[in-house]
């Protein structure tokens, strides 16, 4: 079984030449992947894996949001499925999360078609819950609540089957760990009809799951796996399940097996043991007992397998659920799988000092390997705008309790965090950075790949001076960006801009789309004896509720070359007062 081992980039540039403005991607919709076999992934680029070097925008953050689940600098998707019977709308009962974020990544994924590549995992689910093959809630409250952490480097598909991973590694405490890829890209529209139905024939399912890429023996595992939580709401399907008067049921929920919060093989052993209370194995209506056809289709092979063995159950739903959140539309290429990295930095920071120095500040997230002692030292060896060493004595980075990020379940990864802070000359500045950790007899210096992890210092904002606004009004939010920015002098930019991936709000979904924006920044100030100014500037949007995660960056060109500052948060402001 796959056992796998936060992050602002701020200050993490590119210098080139003069060229024109940065471009971005806009959202395209895209046709789906093809025909898997049991062990192989859609959409997958082979060859060697390249070494990671810091910072990367495909896979940054969601990196973060995969893995720093609870505690310093979390990301709280993981916890909302976190105990398994969560359930963020505490209006109804008999519902939880995990189920439901379940299957909106199955039935996002659930119409591809891998012949023609049309379909997969591409958040197209959020035009289709008007469909009678989607009823309930589930999927606009999923989505609802997922929203926020959509972005321009996290696509509502990514997010959607982050979703649906997440549900697995709670629910199994983290027997379950899905490898996760990232690159999946949002679709702009509806796709094609298809999702199963309780009531189809055998054969109808057979050549469902075969479009979607799955054989018989795949298409069995595939309905244990994801019938192992949850069950069937009455209120949605009044024909398979009663609907009953419950206050602690309102839902009218019927388990698919007596452990409904608990992805294990109950639903396959109870099946097999001719006790099952799966409504769509023996439910009172004949004609949907979809699962009983399912599980049946061989002959009942591979449900009795998956009944004698909970490590089966678990490999053969690990090895089927990959593939699952895997399969995307044709032309859509995934990254590699995501894993921890080991060493990266967090909320890098310059202020510009009035006494012509600089205050440099930041992070470094440390993996943990389980034997690390506390007498760790992270030692911070800065490299000046000319690339030499500032300093023969290195920055110390410091640690305390609150400084730690853990997985919500078990075979997860956890960090420590390190701090520091230093003052050099403007005239020095600096460029990029070195990690020495030593324990004990443990002496390793992180180069990320040789040229250190980078930190320019012609274009920065001034957090102290930037700030945040959010202003309801009915059912929208009015996002008000002011920034503050230090550029150096002797680039000689001919012009400074703000480009913000404008959230967009699309008609039919919760999802949005994002547009490139951008805003020239004016300068303000002449800071005497730094070698620097203040370029300042103001932006705001308009969006259905909070919406998405809201990011920035920079970009300044000039006779000197281009400098790039990409991919800042909005989160990590002040909120103007």
């Amino acid at each position: 079984m796959y056992v796998p081992y936060k992050m602002r980039y701020s200050l993490s540039t590119h210098v080139r030449k003069r060229s024109s403005p940065p471009t971005r991607a806009t959202m395209v919709r895209t046709s789906g992947p093809d025909t898997m076999l049991l062990l192989t992934l859609a959409a997958v680029a082979s060859g060697p894996v390249a070494a990671y070097s810091w910072p990367d925008p495909k896979i940054d953050l969601l990196e973060s949001i995969l893995y720093q689940q609870n505690g310093y600098r979390q990301y709280g998707l993981a916890f909302g499925v976190s105990p398994c019977t969560n359930m963020a709308n505490m209006q109804e009962t008999g519902r939880d999360d995990s189920a439901e974020w379940f299957r909106t990544a199955y039935h996002d994924m659930a119409t591809a078609d891998v012949q023609t590549g049309i379909g997969g995992i591409d958040a197209s689910i959020g035009f289709e819950t008007d469909r009678p093959e989607n009823k309930g809630k589930a999927f606009n409250e999923t989505l609802s609540f997922i929203l926020a952490f959509q972005s321009a480097r996290s696509s509502m598909a990514d997010v959607i089957a982050l979703g649906g991973l997440f549900s697995v590694g709670s629910c199994s405490n983290g027997e379950v760990i899905i490898p996760f890829r990232g690159g999946r890209i949002d679709a702009l529209e509806a796709g094609p009809t298809g999702v199963p139905q309780p009531e189809e024939d055998l054969d109808t399912h057979t050549a469902a799951f075969a479009r979607q890429g799955f054989n018989v023996s795949e298409m069995i595992g595939l309905v244990a796996c994801g019938h192992s939580i949850g069950g069937v709401h009455g209120e949605n399907f009044p024909e398979i399940v009663d609907v009953v008067d419950d206050i602690n049921n309102q839902a009218s929920r019927q388990d698919f097996d007596e452990t409904f919060d608990n992805f294990d093989n109950s639903v396959a052993k109870q099946f097999v043991a001719n006790t099952t209370q799966n409504p769509l194995a023996f439910g009172h209506n004949e004609t949907t007992r979809s699962d009983f056809r399912i599980f049946n289709a061989d002959g009942g092979e591979l449900i009795r397998k998956m009944a004698e063995s909970q490590q089966f159950f678990w490999d053969t739903c690990t090895t089927l659920l990959e593939r699952m959140i895997n399969t995307v539309p044709k032309g859509v290429k995934l990254t590699d799988v995501i894993e921890p990295i080991p060493v990266r930095p967090n909320n890098l920071f310059i202020t510009v000092n009035p006494n012509g120095t600089q205050t440099i500040s930041g992070e470094v997230r440390i993996l943990e390997d389980g034997v690390t002692s506390a007498n760790r030292q992270v030692l911070i060896h800065l490299k000046s705008r000319d690339g030499k060493n500032i300093s023969s004595n290195p920055v110390v980075a410091t640690t305390q309790n609150g400084l730690q990020v853990v997985g919500y379940y078990k075979n997860l990864p956890s960090f420590t965090s390190y701090t520091f802070t230093t003052t050099v000359p403007t005239t020095v500045g600096v460029s990029a950075f070195d990690v020495q950790l030593k324990d004990g007899n443990t002496d390793i210096t992180n180069t990320n790949g040789g040229g250190g992890f980078p930190f320019q210092d012609a274009l920065i904002t001034q957090a102290e001076s930037t700030c945040v606004g959010l202003e309801f009004f009915s059912t929208k939010s009015n996002n008000t960006l002011n920034i503050s920015v230090a550029v150096r002098d002797d680039m000689e930019f001919d012009t400074v801009q703000l480009w913000v991936p404008k959230p967009v709000n699309m008609i039919g979904t919760f999802s949005t789309r994002f547009e490139p924006t951008s805003t020239e920044l004016s300068k303000t100030e002449s800071l005497n004896g730094t070698g620097y100014s203040i370029y300042s500037g103001s932006y705001w949007f308009t969006v259905d509720s909070v919406g998405p995660m809201k990011t920035f960056d920079l970009f300044a060109s000039g006779p000197n070359g281009v400098v790039y500052n990409n991919f800042t948060r909005w989160a990590d402001f002040n909120v103007c007062q």
